[in-house]
């Protein structure tokens, strides 16, 4: 089999690479290591597709020579990408904190748009093709499948993604293929994923959810701040405001998170709600001194952690040391973060081709004439919200429009 462009990987990135192509006039192939494409977009935003931010600029984007993709996501924006799926008869929705979603609130509905536009066009699909080597002959690239197929082709995009959800189809394969060229790979990481925590800072919380504002330290600096549901598990920490700020674990070598607990009051509002508490609660013990306020079961362990051993102890045998002590705990308590969970659970990959071995006007190959690359097997990831998706599009749209020429 022949095509002019083989668009390797069937995921956001590839796909409107493949349309992209497809619209300058080039015969396109996609082929794609699972039984459909676009598992992993049908799984995004909990089913609902978070499928940009509008808010989205170079500053959410990490990874080694970061500004080099700015000129990227400057010549396709998150209002491009609304336009394009409106396109396609998926109208957007902009919500909070720049996060847009379909207004159906159904992944299902980017992943039937884009698939039916690849039916119109023509793009001929190629599911269960696991690319296990690609070889370049003359001006021909010879891609061949695990099961000995073969196709050629004249350009070829790789946009097999990173190392995240490999169930779902990215398992790394694509940094061996790029590496089988001479690029090089940085450090893969797991990234927007669950973390995991000394085992006695959230021992017996399991199951606990808790509306906080979570503020990151990296190397004892502080590095961001973002509110929203944390839920303690058996391993550690988990829920939106995790997912949120993971993004800061591939970047530093020693994070810790401060939680706290009571965001609608500052320390001072706090310290006197809890003096006042004493004198409310004052014939009732420590272990129903936060009834009606937290948690009861996160209270009794934050009071633990202050330093009161007992939960028996009379509330009002508390002294104005230890109601400090519970306020602190409240506003500032302390999580050493060791690691994630690894990237069976991460929802993107941190690392990937290096972007000093690639055109970043064109996402053409330093190495490899028509070679092109896009999505996350290039060094680049974003903080939740969009953003990854974002550069998804952004990042395939300018390798299809490359390619394509």
């Amino acid at each position: 089999m022949t095509t002019e462009i083989a668009v390797i990987g069937g995921g956001a990135s590839g796909l409107i690479a493949a349309i992209t192509a497809r619209k300058a006039g080039k015969k396109v192939t996609i082929l794609e290591r699972k039984e459909r494409i676009l598992k992993k977009v049908l799984v995004t935003g909990n089913g609902r597709c978070n499928l940009t931010n509008a808010r989205a600029s170079i500053s959410n984007y990490f990874g080694k020579n970061i500004l080099l993709i700015e000129n990227i996501l400057n010549n396709f924006t998150p209002q491009n990408v609304m336009d394009f799926f409106y396109e396609l008869g998926v109208i957007c929705n902009e919500e909070e904190r720049g996060k847009v979603y379909p207004l159906s609130g159904q992944a299902s509905s980017v992943v039937d748009a884009l698939r039916f536009e690849a039916e119109k066009l023509g793009i001929k699909i190629e599911t269960e093709f696991y690319v296990r080597k690609i070889e370049k002959d003359g001006f021909k690239f010879k891609i061949f499948s695990e099961d000995k197929r073969k196709i050629e082709a004249n350009r070829v995009i790789l946009s097999t993604g990173g190392q995240s959800y490999p169930e779902l189809g990215s398992n790394g394969s694509g940094f061996q293929l790029a590496k089988d060229f001479g690029h090089s790979i940085t450090k893969l990481s797991p990234a927007i994923v669950q973390l995991k925590t000394e085992k006695y800072q959230v021992k017996g919380l399991q199951g606990i959810k808790a509306d906080t504002s979570v503020t990151a330290y990296g190397d004892n600096k502080k590095i961001c701040t973002y509110n929203g549901e944390l839920l303690f598990t058996d391993y550690g920490i988990s829920g939106n405001v995790v997912f949120n700020i993971s993004f800061v674990m591939p970047l530093y070598k020693n994070v810790e998170f401060e939680i706290d607990f009571m965001k609608k009051f500052d320390y001072n509002e706090l310290y006197e709600l809890l003096r006042k508490r004493k004198k409310i609660m004052a014939h009732l013990t420590m272990e129903n001194y936060f009834n009606g306020m937290i948690n009861k079961k996160l209270g009794q362990f934050l009071s633990k952690m202050s330093g009161i051993e007992k939960l028996s102890k009379p509330v009002k045998d508390l002294n104005d040391n230890e109601i400090k002590k519970l306020c602190t705990s409240l506003k500032k308590y302390r999580i050493n973060i060791l690691e994630t969970t690894g990237f069976k659970n991460a929802q993107v990959t941190a690392g990937g081709i290096s972007l000093d071995e690639v055109n970043t006007d064109t996402l053409e190959s330093k190495i490899i004439k028509g070679l092109y690359f896009s999505g996350e097997v290039l060094d680049v990831y974003g903080e939740c919200g969009g953003f990854n998706l974002q550069w998804a599009w952004a990042s395939g749209y300018i390798a299809g429009k490359n390619a394509g020429i």
